[in-house]
Formats: C-alpha cells, structure tokens, sequence
C-alpha cells in the first residue's frame, strides 16, 4: 500500500516505488536516467580557497610512524576539509629523557597551516622511557607514576609554547580506557592536562574523549567528576567515535550522548572526530569483516558526514591516508611500535582516502578522496541547515529508510540531501525513483548532483513542478549514497564551464 510520511530532517520508514536502473556495489554509478542531462562534474576547491567548513580529516598515527606526511600533503589541501587532526607523538619526540626532537612536527604543523588546514593536536599516547609513563600505542594506558606525570606536564607545556601559534584546539588522549574506574582517572588526568595547556595558552580549547570510542556511560561519569570539582569550564567539546557497518545506525546513541551532554552544561559541544571504513575486505582494524571495495567505502563517507551536518555535528573522516601498522606476528593488535621489528608485521588499515604500498608511499587518490572533495566544494560555511524542512516522500515498500535535510545557501536558492539510509552501502545499491514533495521552498532551475561521483546533471521541467510554497519531484534517483538537489545559483562556479 502506498503512503505519505512527512519529514523533518530525521530518519523515517517510508514506502518506495522501486524502478532499477542498473548499479552494483563495485561499479560507479550509471546515469540517473530520462529527463537528467550531464552538465559535467564538481570542480573541487582547494582548502586555503574555503573560509570555513564542518570538514576535518584525520591524520592520525603519524606519532607511530605508520604513515608520513611528506607522501601525502601534496593531497591534502586539494582535499578541501578546512581542519586536520595529528596525534602528538611524546614517545617519538623524547625518547630520551628531558630531551625533544620536534623535527617531525616542525615539517608537519606549519606546513598544514599554510595549506589552509587548521591542525589540531590530540596530545598521546605515553612514554615507557619513563616507569609508570603508559605505552605507545592505543592500549598503553596513561601515565600514572609521579615521575611520569611531572615529565608529561613539562612536555605539554613545551608543545604548546612551540605550536600555539598554529594550534588553538587540543584533544586530549584517544580513546582512554574505561576499566578500573577509568572515567574519573581519566577525567583527573584530562583536567590536569588542560589546566596546563591553559597555563601556556589561555585561549586554549579543549577535545574530552567519550571513552574507548564511544560510550555514554563514561561521558557522564567523567563530566560528573568535572561537575562536582569545579573543572567543567576546561572542557569545551566531547568527541567520540561511531564506528558503524551502516554509518546511519549510530545516531541514536548520538542523540542519547547529546542529551546526557547538555545536561552539564549548554556550552560544550559533541564532535564526530574519528570515524572511516575500509576499501578491501580483511583490512587491519576496526569494521573488517565486510565485503569492502573503493566504491562502498565511497558511499559510506559521503553518508556519514552528510549525515552529521544534518544534525550540526562537527565531522571528520578517518583518514587522509591508509596505515601501514607493526603488529605482532600472527596477532591482529596494535603494538608498541618500537618493538624489536623482527617480530613485528605490516598489515594495511585501508580506511584511508590514499591507497598505499607496503612502503607507506602513495598509490593512488581512491573513490572516497574525490568524494570527500565534492562534498567539501558544496558544503562550506555559505550553506545552513533548514531547521523546520518539511518534505513529502510517496511510495511503496515498507523496509525502506532514507535520510533528508534541507539547506539554504547565501549565494541563493536551496539545497536538498537525500539517502536510502536502510541498508549497509553496497547492500542494495539500485537506484529508486521516487517522489519528493517539499513545503516550502522551490527552485528555479534545479540540478541533482551524485556526490560519490561528482557528476551534476540539469533536471528536465517534465519531471518536477512548482506547488504552493514548495514543489513537486517525480522519479527522483536515490540510492545508497547521498545525492543532493540545488540550485543552480547555489552551486554558482562549481559548475563546468559551457
């Protein structure tokens, strides 16, 4: 039966009129069909050519020497996300004792800075040099012992007399443990930390970590002990990690820890600040056991942030590059990295936008690269949700989920993003054809944009009407990844040349 369902900017089951037009989970995607003429693709823009944005992308474990900048920055402002997160490295910079090699850092900060990247720092992991000072990597733990303590305050505040000027936000650690009343050590060991970052550099902002990765329980346990010892003023923002085979399955435990957030204080934000799938099966890490290709992985990415900024979230896609891990031989873990390398193996966490050799050096710029390019070109600081976006969807299957939010841009006229958000990317990969109604708002001349492919196409007046405040569109494509309708105006000269 065949049903009307408004939305608001949120999921929901609706029906859908399925018409197939020939796309797979390996292949890019087929042309819309009738009445969609290719205009071209999205000129991507470079990041110092963006004044600001929701985009960050990681550019973690170079602490670890698992991947190096010098292979990849050449990609990295043509990317266009207008932040970049780097982890501080203190094992690889002391490695002895009261002295510092910055060299490593020195090449990496100013140079993002100057791309257009605002970097900003997760200060981790700890230092074995020093008994009780944690290990290396993402199990380590943190520094417990005095001497350690005493060295890591005097160490943080070096790194921030050295890079404040290029670096305003500090996260700090990654994914803290939450065993052994872990969220009010590491609530102490956070607020230790800021108010010696604060020392160095009043303006400071500060990054809490939700737990290892994502967990609410922990968030409220550590703001409590932030609450209750007066230290709430040093924490600005939580950020977590929503590792999900469907990137859409985790917002309802976003909306739970936005809640329990607010509930301490209006003033800190949440922050999606690490969050990527592979583009092979068997990859090394998190979310392996699926049948991942460049195009899936593609897919996912344009949903997930998509995705956020439809709920004002901060978002950052993990990572830039793949990481060629040293792991114990015959063990799917991390390790410390200064282990004797005869017993350690390289095994590739291939949720990076660069595909890698062996060696760490660049193979090429996968799907997921240009994907995250267009959506960094459209979605700047010039476009703003519509927080009262009403829409109408007709149909007919009842196991269909999608996602739509609504945006206005400055340059004029409005955008729309829409997903079929039931099914992990690649899973159901055929186009639907759909019709959108929209209560407020129409369009001139409207465009429907593929975003994982970037190809832009004029829309055929047959196929869409003006009605009342708003408008009506028939045999809308939407699949599995998000594809947006604008205006043309509001797309302006990221638009092919005729």
């Amino acid at each position: 039966m065949k049903r009307n369902q408004a939305w608001q900017s949120f999921l929901l089951t609706v029906g859908c009129a399925i018409g197939l037009l020939g796309l797979n989970g390996h292949c890019s995607a087929v042309e819309p069909g009738a009445g969609y003429t290719l205009l071209g693709k999205i000129k991507p823009r470079h990041a110092r050519d963006i004044e600001s944005s929701n985009w960050a992308v990681g550019a973690e474990t170079m602490g670890r020497d698992y991947t190096l900048y010098a292979n990849w920055r050449n990609y990295l402002g043509p990317l266009g996300a207008k932040r970049a997160r780097i982890q501080s490295g203190w094992a690889k910079t002391e490695s002895e004792k009261g002295k510092y090699d910055w060299a490593w850092l020195d090449a990496i900060i100013p140079d993002m800075a100057a791309q257009g990247v605002e970097p900003w720092v997760c200060i981790c992991y700890g230092n074995p040099i020093y008994e009780g000072g944690g290990g290396t990597g993402l199990s380590g733990g943190l520094p417990t012992s005095p001497e350690a303590l005493a060295a890591w305050d005097t160490y943080v505040g070096v790194l921030v007399d050295r890079y404040k000027q290029h670096v305003k936000l500090w996260e700090i650690w990654n994914e803290p443990t939450a065993r052994n009343n872990g969220s009010q050590l590491y609530a102490e060991f956070a607020a230790r930390t800021a108010q010696v970052v604060r020392d160095h550099q009043p303006e400071a902002r500060f990054m809490y970590a939700a737990g290892g990765s994502f967990d609410n329980k922990f968030v409220g346990e550590m703001l409590a002990w932030l609450r209750d010892n007066d230290k709430l003023s040093l924490c600005n923002q939580i950020v977590y990690h929503p590792y999900s085979y469907n990137p859409d399955d985790s917002y309802e435990k976003v909306a739970e820890l936005r809640e329990i957030v607010a509930s301490f204080s209006p003033n800190i934000i949440i922050r999606q600040n690490e969050n990527g799938v592979p583009s092979r099966g068997g990859s090394f890490g998190a979310l392996s056991k699926y049948d991942w290709t460049e195009l899936r992985q593609a897919k996912w990415a344009t949903r997930r942030l998509l995705g956020d900024l439809g709920r004002d979230i901060p978002s950052s896609y993990f990572s830039i590059c793949d990481m060629a891990y040293l792991v114990p031989k015959g063990q799917r873990r991390d390790s410390d990295w200064r282990q004797d390398r005869s017993e350690l193996e390289i095994l590739i966490n291939s949720k990076g936008l660069l595909e890698i050799f062996p060696d760490r050096t660049i193979h090429h710029a996968k799907q997921s690269y240009h994907a995250v390019q267009h959506i960094t070109a459209v979605f700047d600081n010039t476009v703003q949700r519509v927080k009262d976006f009403e829409a109408t969807l007709n149909g007919g299957s009842e196991d269909s989920k999608y996602s739509i939010f609504g945006y206005r841009s400055t340059k004029g006229g409005q955008l729309i993003t829409l997903w079929r958000s039931s099914n992990r990317p690649g899973e159901r990969p055929e186009f639907e054809g759909l019709e959108l109604t929209v209560a407020k708002g129409s369009f001139e001349d409207p465009i429907w944009i593929d975003l994982v492919s970037g190809e832009v196409y004029d829309i055929d007046d047959a196929t869409w009407k003006s009605q009342g405040e708003g408008c009506v569109f028939q045999r809308l494509p939407v699949y599995d990844a998000v594809v947006v309708l604008a205006e043309r105006s509001a797309i302006g000269d990221l638009l092919p040349s005729d």
